[in-house]
């Protein structure tokens, strides 16, 4: 099944992008998705600790099932001071 990935920040520079679209097998979770997309773009891994995510403009958790057509947003942490 084909999920668009969002990227957002920093993400986009590291990723030199805004969004893809990633195949993935029916039954996919959020955080084996984010392993293919990391596997894709391996410049990622350094800074997956500090991820949020959301799966059609809710924030999910790792466990959160896709479905065909999900949209994932993955946004770095935020700071402020």
């Amino acid at each position: 099944m084909q999920i668009t990935v969002r990227f957002f920040a920093s993400l986009r520079q590291t990723t030199g992008i805004s969004d893809c679209t990633l195949d993935v097998p029916d039954g996919t979770n959020l955080q084996q998705a984010v392993e293919l997309l990391i596997a894709r773009y391996p410049s990622l891994a350094a800074h997956q600790a500090s991820w949020h995510f959301a799966v059609n403009q809710t924030y999910a958790e790792p466990d959160t099932l896709l479905k065909p057509g999900d949209i994932i947003s993955i946004f770095p942490y935020m700071a402020g001071g």
